[in-house]
């Protein structure tokens, strides 16, 4: 009686183990045409080798490829290939090629390429490259690049962001967008209008120079590249003359209190206040070697090439431009239509207050 009892017991413990070895056993292929109409029917503690869903379907996995009409979801692992007309969802890793109509989801990591025509969005770690119209989101690290309107790495960013917002907590690559920002320090370079860095470099600069008096310039970003917002005054047949620029520049250490930068602007010149008016452009690069006076104040001074172009006429149309371009000018010349370039080597000084 006692080895009968135990035969049952082996025998029940064998069958269930038997059937735990079933849930997890391996398909060729499986075809559905909506879950549960298909091959499977509604056993999905299958993986697939193949799997081919006419609307949509579902898996325990797939091993090398998936094509859905509307949305492929898996409960385990996607590796190969994976197309849906609409989304793929997956609870764990995928790895490949994964392309959607609308999104690609993956509950776990990421390995390869995600194609989507609005959103991506990996639960946890991102290795190779998230491409979508509208957003992408790794929850974790990002290991590649991510290509979209918007882009966030909610840890660390390594390789390239590019869109139009980028955000991560931690940058060791590069970000090209309109709107970059970085909470958590940037090891890399963000490249874009807007550059949010936290410990990254911010200043407002106080300039001078032969032809604009004053200009007060902001510079956001990070030191290996900033932005420049500027704004500047002078005058012209005692009329006045304001400057509106936009640049963007770099800065490098080459002692213990000195600095040297290169900027590059294009600035917008409004005579007289008229703000529609022909080209009025003057456009600039600056290297200036900066000197420490404290930790965020520093006075500086450089060279600076000038180009000037203009298309607008002044003192009754007999001349063009509205800036006393200097004698030593090596470049000055008005075409047969009237536009005029002008092309000179100044200089300029300034104080630095870095925050």
């Amino acid at each position: 009686m006692k080895n009968l009892i135990t035969y049952l017991i082996v025998f029940i413990l064998s069958s269930q183990f038997l059937c735990a070895q079933d849930s997890l056993q391996n398909k060729a292929y499986q075809v559905s045409f909506l879950y549960p109409i298909g091959t499977n029917g509604t056993a999905t503690e299958y993986s697939s080798d193949y799997s081919f869903n006419v609307l949509w379907g579902i898996n325990s996995g797939i091993n090398f490829f998936e094509l859905g009409g509307i949305s492929n979801i898996n409960k385990g692992d996607v590796k190969g290939g994976q197309i849906a007309g609409i989304t793929n969802i997956t609870t764990g890793n995928s790895k490949g090629f994964i392309c959607a109509g609308i999104s690609n989801i993956a509950s776990k990591n990421m390995d390869g390429l995600h194609i989507a025509g609005i959103s991506n969005f990996t639960k946890e770690n991102a290795n190779g490259a998230q491409i979508s119209g509208i957003a992408n989101i790794a929850n974790k690290d990002m290991n590649g690049a991510q290509v979209s309107l918007i882009n966030t790495v909610r840890d660390k960013a390594t390789g390239a962001q590019v869109g139009l917002i980028n955000t991560t907590d931690s940058l060791k690559g590069s970000q090209v967008g309109l709107i970059n920002v970085v909470t958590n320090g940037a090891e890399g370079t963000p490249i874009g209008l807007i550059n949010i860095v936290k410990g990254g470099y911010y200043a407002l600069e106080v300039t001078a120079d032969a032809t604009i008096w004053g200009n007060i310039n902001f510079k956001m970003g990070t030191k290996k590249f900033y932005t420049i917002f500027k704004g500047g005054y002078t005058q012209y047949n005692s009329k006045d003359v304001y400057s509106y620029g936009l640049g963007f520049g770099s800065m490098m250490e080459v002692g213990k209190r000195i600095n040297l930068s290169l900027d590059l602007s294009s600035n917008y010149l409004a005579y007289d206040g008229n703000y529609e008016q022909d080209l009025n452009l003057l456009n600039k690069a600056d290297i200036n070697v900066h000197f420490k006076l404290t930790k965020n104040i520093s006075v500086f001074a450089g060279p600076s090439l000038n180009v000037y172009i203009s298309d607008l006429k002044v003192d009754g149309n007999e001349t063009t431009g509205t800036l006393d371009i200097p004698d030593n000018s090596f470049y000055d010349h008005t075409n047969a239509k009237g536009s005029r370039t002008s092309i000179w080597l100044g200089a300029n000084a300034g104080l630095n207050f870095s925050f």
